[in-house]
């Protein structure tokens, strides 16, 4: 750990360019990307109508986004780690961007599933690669504040998806709605690659670390089981709730999309209020167990819900999913940084990426499957409390050293 504190302080020292700036780039190139990854969220009404798609479908849709993020996380860990965050970074976003506006112009289920996921696997080198410019420009007790606000930036872009692109959509059609916001993500990409400057990290990459050493770091392994576990939360949140207001409550789609926004909204508070209570706290563990037992609270909440229920009610229990259910990503991501040195850090948030995001594609569509079946949402929000139940046990077995 002394290692890991003289890396990051001579880092940040060196770096060519205040914290602050390196934050608000890296923010903002969130933003970019995560407006794309919630487009078939805040359009799923509208693609499952023009497309005929089922509920399972709309689903697979968006976890081909994170598919191609478990795709390509490891290697873009290993490709930042050795080669520096600014040139891979930028070329990944750049193709994502790329990828998407394809899809504003394809007409079948099969070709935008591709171009997501394709598109994905270029996104898959921001948050490794921002993570890192993050660790090497903050200390310790200031980086779960740091890295909170970077996570807002998810939020940020789900929230500005929900509020943007249905009215455009309405309006101009569903490509329209892809062509910007891949126009946005264009811009992010390229402000990243002209903006943001490197420190000098990488006569140091990749020496005295093996991959294989993660096996057997237990606070690696602990965040990364709860990560699995609330990702596949977050996606069945992110991907269905709309939908689920839509058809189970009878709100229009722009209501329904105003109250996805509400949960953006809680997600954005979530991030980086657990971020400001584990600084001052000095560990990630409580804040992260806190996140779960909200989350099983919230799910649990969903199951009365439906025709009639008050529009402050679902309100109230869509912000609290966002705040638990989308909050807790940045204290995974702090505490896997943490977890390791920082020369290995985007290595590290690669491999518990390539994990947790494959619950995203794997688990949030059972979300949807159940309500096909079954005809009804009431069995998919039991099944969502009982998995964040399980979840939350992960923190647990996190073992951490209190920061100064």
């Amino acid at each position: 750990m002394r290692e890991e504190a003289g890396n990051r302080s001579e880092v940040e020292a060196a770096s060519p360019i205040p914290g602050w700036a390196v934050l608000a780039i890296v923010t903002f190139l969130q933003v970019g990307i995560s407006l794309l990854q919630a487009t078939p969220a805040a359009l799923g009404p509208l693609l499952t109508h023009d497309l005929g798609l089922s509920r399972a479908e709309l689903g697979l849709l968006s976890s081909a986004i994170w598919g191609g993020m478990l795709l390509g996380s490891l290697p873009a860990g290993l490709l930042v780690d050795r080669y520096g965050e600014r040139v891979i970074v930028t070329a990944g976003v750049l193709a994502m961007a790329a990828f998407v506006s394809w899809a504003a112009s394809a007409t079948s289920f099969s070709l935008i599933f591709g171009l997501f996921l394709l598109s994905a696997v270029g996104a898959s080198t921001a948050s490794p690669g921002g993570t890192r410019a993050i660790a090497a420009s903050f200390p310790r007790h200031r980086l779960g504040v740091a890295l909170g606000i970077r996570q807002t930036g998810v939020m940020a872009g789900g929230l500005l998806a929900s509020l943007l692109l249905p009215p455009i959509a309405l309006g101009f059609g569903w490509p329209a709605a892809f062509r910007l916001g891949a126009a946005i993500c264009l811009v992010a990409a390229a402000a990243f690659g002209l903006l943001y400057r490197e420190p000098p990290l990488r006569q140091q990459a990749g020496s005295g670390f093996r991959l294989r050493s993660l096996l057997g770091n237990r606070a690696f392994l602990a965040t990364t089981a709860y990560g699995f576990v609330f990702m596949g939360a977050l996606g069945a949140t992110i991907s269905y709730l709309s939908l689920y207001l839509h058809e189970q409550v009878g709100m229009s789609v722009v209501a329904a999309a105003q109250i996805l926004a509400v949960t953006q909204l809680g997600g954005l508070c979530g991030r980086l209020g657990w971020g400001i209570l584990s600084d001052r706290s000095g560990r990630r563990a409580p804040a992260m167990l806190a996140a779960g037992l909200l989350a099983v609270a919230c799910s649990a909440a969903m199951v009365g819900t439906g025709r009639g229920t008050p529009l402050p009610l679902l309100a109230v229990l869509a912000f609290g999913l966002g705040v638990s259910a989308l909050g807790w990503n940045a204290l995974s991501i702090t505490a896997v940084s943490e977890a390791v040195p920082l020369r290995a850090a985007a290595t590290a948030l690669g491999a518990n990426l390539t994990v947790t995001f494959s619950a995203m594609f794997l688990i949030s569509p059972l979300f949807g499957l159940i309500a096909d079946r079954t005809g009804s949402y009431r069995l998919s929000w039991i099944a969502l409390a009982a998995w964040t139940g399980l979840g939350t046990l992960a923190a647990l077995f996190l073992r951490e050293r209190r920061l100064p």
